[in-house]
C-alpha cells in the first residue's frame, strides 16, 4: 500500500484523546496522553487503556493499581499536548494544567471548571 494513502486512512480512524493521571506510592504524579480505552466488562467495570511501556504514568499506575483517566472534547488539543512528555507539577498544576485531588484513587483529576 502507498504509505502517503496508508496515512490518510489511519488518520480517519476516529478515536477519543485522554490524559491518564496517577498517583505513585511516594506521592510523585505522572500524566500521559493516552488514545485508545477501551471498556472489556460491565460487572465488574472494567477498562483498558494503551499506555507506553517506559512511562511514568505506568511506572505509577503498576505500583498502585489506580489511575483517572482525563477525557477531553473538541477543542482541547492544546491540553493533550501539554503531557506528551513527562509530567511537571508546580503548586496545583500539572504541566501546567489545573488539577483537583480525586477522592476515590487520590490520582489528579484535570481541573477545567
Amino acid at each position: 500500500m502507498d504509505d502517503d494513502a496508508k496515512k490518510t486512512s489511519l488518520r480517519m480512524v476516529p478515536y477519543g484523546i485522554y490524559v491518564m493521571t496517577a498517583k505513585d506510592g511516594d506521592g510523585s504524579i505522572a500524566a500521559a496522553t493516552v488514545n485508545w480505552v477501551t471498556q472489556t466488562s460491565f460487572s465488574p467495570p472494567l477498562i483498558v487503556v494503551g499506555v507506553k511501556a517506559d512511562s511514568g504514568a505506568l511506572n505509577a499506575v503498576s505500583e498502585t493499581r489506580a489511575f483517572a483517566l482525563n477525557m477531553l472534547g473538541k477543542g482541547q488539543q492544546g491540553q493533550a499536548f501539554a503531557f506528551f512528555k513527562p509530567a511537571e507539577v508546580d503548586g496545583n498544576k500539572v504541566s501546567g494544567e489545573p488539577f483537583v485531588a480525586g477522592s476515590a484513587t487520590g490520582s489528579p483529576i484535570l481541573d477545567y471548571a
